[in-house]
């Protein structure tokens, strides 16, 4: 953690309301992104980011500067994102029982890049795949740090991963973009 941040939360902290809206410009964008690829909507995105700030807000003290501060409050947004699917009973999942059994060498590199497959892909998954996968692949989460923020056990996600990139692989447009 460099100084300028640990000033900025030192601010926050003794209640300084312009080191709260620097913490807001600097990081609502990327958190509003990770969110809205999430839920897809961006009433939603927003009401969640605004829950996030506040959560923010009234929970600054209990930051132990322990790893990054901007972990620390997407931890918090994908917290929130968790409760607002569970509450809204979108915590579900695809089953695939007729998926056959298919491996495409997959170049993840090149899918990255190329923002418009990713959201075609995403568009096709649930909301709590595209949680699962996000935090998974973009975010680099482990399947414990995950099973944490789900309140559920690290098979949870690993299986969410499998069975959605095993679907996933199926699609025409990775299939075309594969070769």
């Amino acid at each position: 953690m460099d100084s300028w941040e640990d000033k900025l939360i030192d601010n926050m902290r003794s209640g300084d309301k312009y080191a709260f809206e620097q913490c807001y410009r600097q990081l609502s964008p990327q958190i509003y992104t990770a969110i809205y690829k999430i839920c897809q909507n961006s009433d939603t995105a927003r009401e969640l980011l605004h829950d996030t700030f506040i959560d923010v807000y009234e929970s600054i003290h209990s930051y132990k500067k322990q790893g990054s501060f901007q972990g620390w409050v997407k931890r918090i947004a994908f917290n929130n994102t968790f409760n607002f699917l569970k509450r809204n009973k979108k915590f579900v999942f695809i089953e695939d029982a007729n998926v056959e059994e298919q491996y495409i060498d997959f170049n993840h590199g090149d899918a990255v890049h190329d923002c418009r497959l990713l959201d075609s892909v995403l568009d096709k998954c649930t909301e709590v795949e595209r949680l699962i996968l996000w935090l998974f692949i973009v975010e680099q989460y482990s399947h414990e740090e995950i099973a944490v923020l789900a309140s559920k056990s690290p098979s949870f996600s690993k299986s969410i991963v499998s069975r959605t990139l095993k679907r996933i692989r199926l699609f025409s447009e990775v299939k075309k973009h594969a070769y």
